[in-house]
């Protein structure tokens, strides 16, 4: 029942319930965090924000609708898209499971936020520059409405000191063949159980659309992923100096179990962090990278 009120396909009358049973249905939901209630013996849930659209995002983005699905709330939005064939793009209100970088879990609370994931038939470039460039893209859509806002390498938009969102790229073997996910999770609207560390759109005055928003990412990650499968990370050069915090800057860098200071050069043709450490440059695939001092 919590889930075909939230999908909006209660198309018949629900059963009659009694108290107890409803009970335990708002319980559920809660457990859930998905702001359900009753008028009578009808579930009505309260949406924070506009519904995701499947047919709006399909049409913004150029997508043909069956390709598209948008989920009421599900484990890993990642998961669901490697699971099903046919589909390039899956959306959801919330995710219990979401997953980040090195196995952290997204979190993910009902209908406030953009999680989405994109399915790739191949990869443009290195892992590590498509990462960059999905967050680039993001950048270059908001950049002139949150003057704070930076990409932090490898794969983090921030404002100022505080995290908007992320990407993932996982691939699995799948029939013989890689397959690609490119997962994105962006906060939006105003949340109060959002920690300190993390911010939201809202906060910084800027209100979206999440239909509309997710189109525009779309049809910016289409332009830009096709400059990177031709003329390589080089092309963005100039967009990932403009967005960049790190360079210059000491930084902490935790990889294979160690932790280290270094200095930030830049990123290199492939989109590897370029650091200085102990008077050696060393180039960085993956790392967890932290600005020591404060921004």
């Amino acid at each position: 029942m919590v889930a075909a009120a939230t999908d909006g396909r209660m198309g018949t009358p629900p059963p009659q319930l009694d108290d107890a049973t409803r009970r335990a249905v708002l319980a559920e939901a809660q457990r859930w965090g998905l702001p359900l209630s009753f008028a009578g013996n009808v579930p009505i849930l309260d949406y924070p924000a506009e519904p995701l659209d499947a047919a709006r995002i399909a049409a913004g983005a150029g997508y043909p609708p069956q390709s598209i699905r948008t989920l009421a709330f599900c484990d890993s939005t990642n998961t669901r898209l490697f699971e099903a064939t046919g589909l390039m793009l899956c959306l959801a209100e919330a995710q219990w499971a979401g997953r980040g970088r090195r196995g952290r879990s997204w979190y993910s609370p009902f209908g406030r936020h953009l999680y989405l994931s994109l399915r790739l038939p191949a990869i443009p470039g290195t892992s590590a520059s498509l990462s960059l460039v999905a967050a680039l893209s993001v950048h270059q859509l908001l950049a002139a409405q949150l003057p704070g806002l930076w990409v932090k390498w490898p794969n983090d938009l921030w404002v100022g000191g505080q995290k908007l969102g992320g990407f993932l790229l996982e691939g699995r073997y799948c029939s013989g063949r890689q397959d690609w996910v490119l997962g994105m999770g962006l906060n939006c609207h105003l949340d109060p159980s959002l920690e300190p560390a993390a911010t939201c759109l809202a906060e910084h005055g800027l209100i979206v659309h999440r239909n509309e928003l997710a189109a525009a990412i779309l049809r910016q990650w289409r332009k830009d992923f096709a400059l990177l499968d031709q003329a390589g990370f080089v092309a963005f050069t100039q967009r990932w100096k403009a967005a960049d915090r790190l360079r210059d800057r000491i930084v902490e860098i935790q990889q294979d179990g160690r932790q280290r200071l270094g200095r930030a050069l830049g990123v290199d043709e492939e989109g590897r962090l370029q650091v200085q450490i102990e008077g050696h440059e060393e180039r960085l695939h993956a790392a967890d990278v932290r600005i020591r001092a404060r921004l």
